[in-house]
């Protein structure tokens, strides 16, 4: 049986975690795999390929699947996958700018690659800084024009994630204002913040319960080889993509990727869901304890 596994395009840490699985570098027992990409958000192609049945597995955006399981789509959660630790995803301003601290974003322009206003900063921005997120506005564009935006005077701040953060980190003219790492650890305490999740179909689970394990197995193994093969598999990347090795390179160490869903995790995804109910993306609880595969 040939299963299919989705994740987002041009995004150097889900490209590494599967890069072995997409090259059958590692085999899953039990089946064979096929790795596609699809478009990153603020696309939401990546959770109805799963929902449609037309992928078996998807790295898919932890509130996308919590709101499309509210909604009573028939798919489960496996693990986490990408969680944020202190760096990796923050927001930046001009070096020598009007803005000097959160405080400052008060009625201003931030752009982010996200269609609406960023959930996790709002909120952060909110309740943390002290900000009062109503008076910002926000654009959309893509990741790989933020920094230029910026320093085009054309937004007042950006939100940089993966390789772009660290392009906006060795950039003399621009720095970072917080990380939403280090943002959400002094609001709540907890070490990471739950980004990417794996999930599958309910009814392929229901079906082959083995198969939960043997994915999760094959995708360790994966990860396991790109930490062992970094400046390869970057090689690959950049034939692919493009973009700067150092940065690329820099980009794999931040996030913590391990395929589990321990408790510290359940809290963090609590954690998540209160934020959205909270911002207004979500209309109510997910029940947990059936949402991801015990």
């Amino acid at each position: 049986m040939e299963l299919t596994l989705a994740h987002y395009r041009n995004r150097f840490c889900m490209f590494r975690t599967y890069y072995a699985l997409a090259e059958g570098i590692v085999k899953p027992e039990g089946f064979d795999l096929k790795v596609i990409e699809v478009a990153d958000p603020p696309s939401h192609e990546l959770e109805e390929v799963l929902i449609r049945g037309e992928v078996a597995f998807a790295n898919v955006y932890l509130p996308n699947f919590l709101k499309r399981k509210l909604g009573g789509a028939p798919i489960v959660g496996l693990s986490t996958e990408w969680k944020s630790t202190s760096k990796g995803n923050g927001v930046f301003v001009l070096k020598d700018g009007p803005v000097q601290t959160p405080k400052d974003l008060e009625g201003r322009l931030i752009a982010s690659h996200h269609s609406d206003p960023h959930a996790m900063h709002c909120f952060l921005l909110r309740k943390h800084y002290k900000v009062d997120d109503s008076t910002i506005r926000w654009e959309s564009h893509p990741q790989e024009e933020l920094v230029a935006i910026l320093k085009e005077g054309k937004a007042d701040a950006v939100t940089l994630i993966d390789q772009v953060f660290w392009h906006g980190e060795k950039d003399p003219d621009v720095r970072c204002l917080y990380t939403d790492g280090d943002a959400w650890r002094g609001l709540h305490g907890l070490p990471e913040i739950i980004k990417h999740m794996l999930a599958t179909r309910e009814d392929l689970l229901a079906e082959h319960p083995e198969f939960a394990g043997q994915i999760l197995d094959a995708c360790r193994k994966s990860i396991a080889y790109s930490d062992a093969h970094l400046e390869e598999v970057a090689d690959k990347f950049i034939a692919r993509y493009g973009g700067d090795k150092q940065d690329i390179l820099a980009s794999a160490g931040y996030p913590k990727i391990e395929f589990t869903f321990t408790d510290t995790e359940r809290k963090e995804a609590e954690a998540t869901m209160e934020m959205l109910i909270e911002t207004g993306r979500l209309e109510g609880r997910v029940d947990l304890s059936t949402a991801f595969v015990s």
